[in-house]
């Protein structure tokens, strides 16, 4: 037998044995071996590799950070090694995921069973086999498996629900238990991905101060729930936990704030608390404390990892829900208004850096809602992102192009070196009565070379999880882009000879250079203040105590269907927060029009009829305000779900929203009810009322609408501004739970809520479109495009998170499409992100250069790559990408 084949062995008896070793254990006491489990597969691994000691950790020498474009890797289809099934061997498993650059996947059972049976081992020859590949670990950052050594955390380190007081005494008994609470409205059974899945509950004694006794505590799985008895049923003493007593009146119950099950076979995760009040255990211990622990051990030069480069944290987020610091109240993990979550997010990332040092890859997902608003912000700490999906997951019409590119161009600029941002290609759609299935939608070639490009552009790695149709030969599929088609030719791009070039700036400023300065100022409307300073125009919001800078850039002209804007901003860090924190922010363009739902309403709220006065709005209360696509009779609309309050006693929802009123305008919005409204309900009251803003503050509100409605139908509303013409005005916006008094079903939507100038049809609407971008205190250059203008004349708003200053440098405006291009040594990559052709000049942007056409594998574009020279120009139709090689 050869040394390479004794190897093999090694590692295929590595796998069998631990299989074996598991299957042996009781599955009473199973889960709580896994320790000992992955300390054993350790030990055999460590002496399969014993001939070559697992490499050092050199990540400044990895070919993904150093070799030609397009760089990339594969996704968590290599972490199919732990399925002897699909991968018999070593060999059949690391023949299909040694073509690229690197691999990431699962290798640990905090998320999915079964990853560490074959998958720490086979990662880790891997990496010896091929040390300049980059292999990284997928890990959740937001929870984890209860069941997954949890045995060092206590009951604080979890983040839970509200809770319900206890009514009845309860015994300390094993087996099921009937517990009587006060309100059992928020146990929930059938929930999950897959609607399989119930409430984890905790049990507490309350303390002296009122919060979760932390050490008198018992974890218990939901069973049942009789909602009018206000009765759950539990069994009892789970998770390492013994059967407790806990008195009535002087004990609460609080369900586990939880996310997953990501698979069938698992389980669904517990919240890690991250806030930075996060309780602390007896050794003064923190969840994020112990959680770099973790790392650091399984990373460590004794662990599981050693030999991995890094690791992936997904779905890291920036906020959360639920109770963090155990007083039984929802705080969303905020204190006095700032966000201790988010924060300790970012103390989280700091600490694990330190103690991995710089050499070693630290990433977070940075796509998480929004654009990236709830994704973690620790700039300047992690090496990059992943975008799961570009421009995110369900966008493969590319609607948030100019926010896709923000979002990376910034990572990029604001990364910790070595820069390793990504996009993990995925774009899913949901199977229909298959609660939690998802499915690949059918999209052209066209828009996965788009995306490719794209990627190019802002100097992003990709892998995939859409993965093309396997190679002739079967083996896994790479994008022909990524090898350049039958040539197999890893980088064969090679390195960029400049930046990404967006055509647009290379148009005529149709603003003819007035958007810096002075003029600038001049243009700016809004609740704000501005002055004029050598960095640029700052700008202040008027009121101090205001959630965010929001101001208007009046009157952009425009010339045919697109336009581009480009923005250079920078601005104040927020205080209370690290200095790593970037403020999240908005451009919208709407034209013809005032949308009011371009930006997060000023204010939403609630009025409960018992206490008479308006009140931040409470989702206890059952009251709530979602922005959302309503469908009401096939008619699909931007709306606001809004409900009024109900579970206690009734009332009325409203948001708020201020506009500037310009001569003869009037509001015009649609209103419609749910569809189990018209039987279930007795309507809402919609109603809109109006205040003057001035100096001197806000006027009295005056009614200016009202009406009820059960109906499942979009009905438009006219109403006329004339009275407030040439002043600010606050609209609010009331949903009342009807004429009598009665809650039920009152699934209440507005709908396309605007102001225009009387007259004013639809062809004369440049309807509001809205992309994302980052601010911190370096300036950064930002880019919008619009497209389907209609109106002569568009508003630019912009809205910035929290009240510290903002200074624009400068803006202009191209009336133009965002075709880009950018020029490497071996080929130009070529994107047109528009609905038209779009005619690119190859021999004005690379004059005396030729270039031809990838020729594709047979399973790929065969029609688009089809290995042609090309011309001294080239046309790419609607939302597509080319790449090409040059020839001399």
């Amino acid at each position: 037998m050869s040394p390479q084949q004794s190897r093999n062995e090694q590692i295929k008896t590595t796998a069998t044995m631990t299989k074996s070793r598991r299957l042996s254990i009781p599955a009473s006491i199973r889960l709580k071996a896994r320790r000992v489990s992955l300390a054993f597969l350790l030990a055999l691994t460590s002496s399969a590799l014993a001939e070559d000691q697992i490499p050092s950790r050199n990540i400044a020498a990895l070919d993904i950070l150093n070799g030609g474009y397009p760089r990339a890797f594969f996704f968590r289809a290599s972490e199919g090694a732990h399925s002897e099934s699909q991968y018999r061997t070593y060999e059949s498993w690391d023949s299909n995921f040694n073509r690229l650059q690197g691999i990431i996947g699962k290798c640990l059972d905090e998320e999915c069973i079964g990853r560490e049976r074959r998958n720490p081992a086979f990662f880790s020859e891997f990496k010896r086999r091929h040390p300049k590949q980059a292999v990284l670990l997928h890990f959740n950052g937001n929870a984890r498996d209860p069941r997954y050594q949890t045995e060092k955390y206590f009951a604080g380190h979890w983040i839970y629900r509200e809770s319900t007081m206890i009514t009845a005494n309860i015994p300390a008994e094993t087996g099921e238990t009937s517990i009587e609470v006060e309100d059992a409205r928020d146990f929930r059974i059938n929930i999950g991905r897959y609607r399989t899945s119930n409430d984890d509950i905790a049990l507490f004694r309350i303390n002296d101060q009122g919060k979760h006794d932390w050490y008198h505590c018992e974890q218990v799985q939901l069973l049942n729930v009789d909602y009018e008895a206000n009765t759950i049923t539990v069994k009892r003493g789970c998770y390492g936990t013994k059967p407790l007593a806990f008195k009535a009146g002087e004990s609460r119950a609080a369900s586990h704030a939880v996310e997953g099950p990501w698979g069938q076979r698992n389980n669904i995760m517990w919240y890690y608390n991250f806030s930075t009040h996060c309780p602390r255990d007896h050794d003064g211990m923190t969840c994020a404390d112990h959680l770099v622990d973790d790392l650091a051990e399984w990373f460590g030069t004794q662990g599981p990892l050693a030999a991995f480069d890094g690791l992936e944290f997904d779905v890291m987020y920036n906020r959360t829900h639920g109770d963090t610091d155990g007083d039984g109240h929802a705080d969303d993990g905020l204190a006095d208004g700032i966000n201790n979550y988010g924060i300790g997010m970012v103390e989280f990332a700091r600490a694990l850096r330190k103690r991995m040092t710089d050499n070693f890859i630290i990433q977070g997902d940075g796509a998480l809602g929004q654009g990236g608003m709830n994704s973690q912000r620790a700039w300047g700490i992690l090496n990059g992102i992943e975008s799961e999906g570009w421009p995110n997951h369900s966008d493969w019409e590319m609607a948030d192009w100019s926010g896709g590119l923000n979002r990376h161009f910034f990572w990029r600029d604001n990364a910790r070196d070595p820069v390793f941002n990504y996009v993990n290609h995925k774009w899913t759609q949901s199977v229909p009565g298959r609660p939690g299935a998802r499915m690949n939608p059918d999209v052209p070639f066209s828009r996965h070379r788009l995306s490719f490009a794209a990627s190019q552009f802002f100097d992003a790695m990709i892998c995939y999880s859409f993965a093309p149709r396997n190679d002739p030969d079967q083996k896994f599929g790479i994008w022909d882009e990524l090898r350049c088609g039958i040539d197999q030719k890893i980088g064969w791009l090679g390195k960029p000879e400049g930046p990404a070039v967006r055509l647009a700036t290379q148009q005529i400023d149709i603003i003819n250079g007035r958007g810096a300065g002075t003029s600038l100022a001049d243009m700016i409307s809004g609740p704000v203040t501005t002055k004029v300073t050598p960095d640029g125009v700052q700008i202040r919001p008027s009121d101090s105590n205001a959630g965010n800078v929001r101001f208007t850039i009046r009157d952009i002209p425009t010339d045919g269907p697109h336009l581009f804007v480009p923005l250079v901003m920078k601005g104040d860090s927020m205080p209370g927060y690290p200095r790593e924190t970037a403020r999240f922010a908005t451009v919208s363009a709407s034209g013809g029009m005032l949308d009011l739902m371009a930006d997060q309403p000023l204010e939403i709220g609630m009025n409960l009829r018992s206490a008479g006065v308006e009140s931040p709005l409470d989702e206890s209360s059952g009251a709530s305000l979602r922005e959302r696509p309503a469908e009401i009779a096939d008619d699909t609309r931007p709306a606001y779900f809004v409900h009024p309050p109900y579970r206690s006693e009734t009332g009325y929802t409203y948001w708020i929203q201020e506009a500037d009123v310009r001569g003869d305008s009037e509001l015009r919005f649609s209103i419609g009810m749910g569809k189990q409204s018209p039987l279930q309900s007795d309507g809402v009251w919609f109603k809109v009322y109006a205040a003057a803003v001035t100096n001197a503050g806000i006027g009295d509100y005056r009614k200016i609408f009202e009406v009820s409605t059960k109906l499942h139908e979009w009905l438009p509303q006219t109403v006329a501004l004339q009275p407030f013409s040439g002043q600010r005005v606050r609209l609010k916006f009331v949903a009342d739970c009807g004429p009598r008094d009665n809650s039920t079903t009152d699934h209440a939507h507005w709908a396309d809520v605007r102001i225009v100038a009387a007259g004013t049809t639809d062809s004369d609407i440049t309807q509001s479109t809205s992309s994302m971008t980052w601010v911190n205190n370096q300036t950064f250059r930002s880019g919008f495009c619009f497209r389907n203008v209609r109106s002569s004349r568009v508003d630019l708003t912009v809205s910035v998170e929290n009240s510290a200053a903002v200074v624009v440098e400068s803006i202009a405006a191209h009336a133009h499409p965002d075709a880009i291009y950018r020029v490497f040594e071996g080929g130009i990559v070529l994107a047109n992100p528009s609905r038209m052709p779009y005619v690119f000049d190859l021999s004005a942007i690379t004059p005396g250069r030729t270039y031809r056409r990838i020729q594709a594998t047979a399973n790929q574009d065969t029609e688009t790559n089809n290995g042609h020279p090309v011309g001294d120009a080239v046309t790419l139709g609607d939302r597509d990408g080319l790449f090409l090689v040059r020839v001399k």
